[in-house]
């Protein structure tokens, strides 16, 4: 398993949860275990933490095969902790929230490119002798064509910040399990090391360890 989907043991912060206890109910379309099928996106592509989502399988109308085959449809979050299960999902439904806004801002965004295009195609193809009034025509077209496109830059580089955040989030979870599963296996290693060390019958294994440590801060006094 990647080390996202490891499932460790439970913190104090976190409740009883622990790698023990059953996965906490989360809507099926925002569960991970509900997936028939488990598929995601190169890691060239920039999304390291999403699946694809079980719509995108079961619906057979053509819009979201069509978008499951770019990015917008991978935005089920692959960490399966149970104690990271819930916000898992919450931002699976955030990404499915932006997705969903983000393809719209992106058609756009090519359909406005593509205009911008024209327009400068047929500016600068003007004859010589056009009229001053048609060249501010087509002048006054480019630019409005080129603001429009500055403001649906800066949505999208608000989508695309947005969906940064989520992934940073997961980052962040995906590194707090690992460091936790290093610890563990630290600790297996460093056990099965002594007790390899040690005969069966050894004092060492009978000894009462005690975390405070003798003459304590409190003995003097």
């Amino acid at each position: 398993k990647k080390s996202g989907e490891l499932a460790l043991a439970g913190s104090a912060s976190q409740g009883a949860l622990t790698k023990h206890s059953p996965p906490p109910k989360v809507p099926k379309y925002l569960s991970v275990h509900a997936l028939t099928r488990r598929r995601k996106l190169a890691a060239s592509t920039g999304n390291l933490h999403g699946y694809m989502a079980e719509d995108y399988h079961q619906i057979n109308w053509p819009l979201p095969k069509m978008f499951g085959k770019e990015k917008y449809g991978y935005s089920l979050i692959d960490i399966t902790d149970p104690r990271h299960l819930k916000e898992s999902a919450s931002m699976s439904k955030k990404l499915v929230r932006l997705q969903y806004d983000q393809q719209i801002i992106d058609l756009e965004w090519r359909k406005t490119y593509k205009s911008l295009l024209d327009a400068e195609h047929r500016r600068d193809t003007l004859p010589g002798n056009a009229q001053p009034k048609t060249k501010d025509m087509h002048k006054k077209e480019v630019d409005d064509y080129i603001k429009y496109l500055g403001e649906l830059q800066e949505q999208k580089d608000m989508y695309e910040k947005s969906i940064t955040e989520v992934y940073t989030k997961c980052d962040d979870i995906k590194l707090a399990l690992k460091k936790e599963s290093d610890l563990e296996d630290l600790r297996v290693f460093m056990e099965t090391r002594t007790k390899d060390s040690l005969s069966a019958d050894n004092a060492f294994f009978r000894t009462k360890f005690n975390i405070h440590a003798s003459g304590g801060r409190g003995s003097g006094m």
